[in-house]
C-alpha cells in the first residue's frame, strides 16, 4: 500500500498532546474532524512525533490544550493513553499511525538515540521502545505501521565514530521487533555533507538533517526479521534553508540567508533536487530492496514570496521524483499550521509559518492541498484495510 501522509505534532513537546484538539468559538478541531477531514483528501497515514521523557514518565497532556466535550474519546489520563486513543480514532477511518521517537526531552531533541547531556541513556531510550510495544502491539491498535526509530540523529556517523547510527538503528530496530514483530523500522539519515557536480562544477552540499544515507548501501542495517526496513529520509525547501544548488548563484550572508539569489528554471530546479536526493538517500531505491518513504519534507508553499516561487517548486519537484522512481509514499511537514521555517524569500531571515490548515484549525490550505494532492499518483494508494490477526505471544 502506497501512503500519502501528514506529520501531526504536539505529543513530542512539553505539552504532550497532537496540538489543534482545543475547539472553541474561534479556532481549534477535534480528533474526529482530523480523521475525516484526512480521510476525505485520500490521506491514509499519520506521523506523530513521541518524547522518550514523556514516554518514560509517563506525562498527562496539558488538559487546557483539548476540549473534551468534542473529543470525549481521547482519554488523556496519562501519555499512552493518550496515544493509544488518538491512534483508534485514526484506525475509525482506516487511517495508519507512524509514531516517531522524535524527541529525547521535551525541549531538545537530541541528535542521538541517548545523551549524558539531557539525561537519557541508550536502556532509557530502548526502555520506551518496550512501553510502547506492551501498550500498543495488538489488534486494538491495527493501524500502527511501525517506529521512526530516532528523527533526524544528526550527531551521527554512519559506520564510523560513536555514536554511529548503524549500530543505533540496528540495536531499536530488533528489540522493537523483539517486541512487535508486526511492526516495522523507519530508519532516517544523519547530517553529514558529500560533493556533487552539477552543471559541470564540483561543489560541497550538506545533508538536510535526516537526509544523510550516502553509508547505508556499504554499512547496511542488519534486522533480525526480514522486509521490516523502511528507509525514510527527510528533504526540505527553500524555506528551511537556500541551500546553494537550488539556485543559480547568490552570496551567503549573516543567519544564512541568500542576498543577490538567481533563480533557476524549472528544467535545472528539478535537475538538481534530482541528483542532490539521489546523492543523499535515491540511490537506495536501485540498489536496495527495502521501500522507501519520505519521513518529512514540503514546508512553506502557498506562501512562497520567490517571484519564481522557488520554494513552492522545489516541493513540487520533489514530489514528481519520488513518484518517477517509484518512492512507496512520504508524510508532508505539517498539519499544523504552527509549523515554522527561517526563509522566504532566500534573502530575508525570519519566523513564517504555514500548515495544510489555516490557522483556525478547520479551514483547509487549498494551494498546499492542490500542490500535495500530487501525491495522489503514488502506486497503491488506498486507505489501508484491517486484517484481525493474532499476534503471537
Amino acid at each position: 500500500v502506497g501512503i500519502k501522509g501528514v506529520n501531526w505534532f504536539g505529543m513530542e513537546t512539553g505539552l504532550a498532546i497532537p496540538f489543534g484538539l482545543w475547539e472553541n468559538m474561534d479556532n481549534g478541531t477535534s480528533v474526529y474532524e482530523i480523521a475525516a477531514f484526512l480521510a476525505r483528501n485520500k490521506f491514509n497515514s499519520v506521523r506523530l512525533p513521541v518524547c522518550i521523557k514523556n514516554i518514560l514518565n509517563d506525562v498527562a497532556p496539558d488538559k487546557s490544550l483539548i476540549n473534551m466535550n468534542t473529543n470525549r474519546a481521547v482519554n488523556i489520563t496519562s501519555y499512552v493513553t493518550t496515544i493509544q486513543s488518538i491512534v483508534k480514532a485514526l484506525g475509525y477511518r482506516h487511517i495508519t499511525v507512524m509514531i516517531s521517537l522524535h524527541t529525547l526531552d521535551p525541549k531538545k531533541s537530541g541528535g542521538a538515540w541517548y545523551s549524558e547531556a539531557l539525561g537519557v541513556t541508550e536502556d532509557d531510550f530502548l526502555e520506551a521502545v518496550d512501553i510502547l510495544t506492551k501498550n500498543l502491539c495488538d489488534s486494538e491498535y491495527w493501524n500502527i505501521l511501525g517506529l521512526d526509530l530516532k528523527n533526524e540523529p544528526a550527531d551521527c556517523s554512519w559506520g564510523g565514530a560513536t555514536p554511529d547510527w548503524q549500530v543505533g538503528a540496528t540495536k531499536i530496530g530488533n528489540h522493537m521487533l523483539d517486541g512487535c514483530p508486526n511492526w516495522m523500522a523507519f530508519v532516517e539519515g544523519i547530517a553529514g555533507s558529500g560533493t556533487i557536480t552539477l552543471n559541470g562544477e564540483e561543489n560541497t552540499y550538506y545533508d538536510w538533517w535526516g537526509a544523510g544515507m550516502q553509508n547505508a548501501g556499504a554499512y547496511p542495517i542488519d534486522l533480525n526479521i526480514e522486509s521490516k526496513l523502511v528507509w525514510s529520509p527527510h528533504y526540505y525547501n527553500t524555506g528551511v534553508s537556500p541551500a546553494w544548488y537550488l539556485y543559480g548563484g547568490g552570496t551567503q550572508g549573516e543567519e544564512g540567508a541568500l542576498g543577490d539569489y538567481v533563480e533557476l528554471s524549472d528544467e535545472d530546479l528539478k535537475y538538481n533536487i534530482e541528483k542532490t536526493m539521489d546523492a543523499m538517500f535515491g540511490y537506495l531505491r536501485e540498489s536496495s530492496s527495502y521501500a522507501m518513504v519520505m519521513g518529512e519534507f514540503a514546508g512553506l508553499y502557498s506562501k512562497d514570496k520567490h517571484p519564481m516561487l522557488t520554494t513552492k517548486r522545489s516541493t513540487d519537484f520533489t514530489i514528481q521524483i519520488m513518484i518517477e522512481k517509484g518512492y512507496a509514499g512520504a508524510y508532508m511537514w505539517s498539519l499544523n499550521p504552527e509549523s515554522a521555517y527561517q526563509f522566504n524569500p532566500a534573502d530575508t531571515y525570519g519566523h513564517f509559518t504555514e500548515g495544510l490548515l489555516e490557522d483556525d484549525w478547520l479551514t483547509p490550505n487549498q494551494v498546499f492541498m492542490e500542490g500535495i494532492g500530487a501525491l495522489d499518483a503514488i502506486e497503491n494508494l488506498t486507505l489501508f484495510p484491517c486484517f484481525p490477526q493474532e499476534i503471537e505471544e
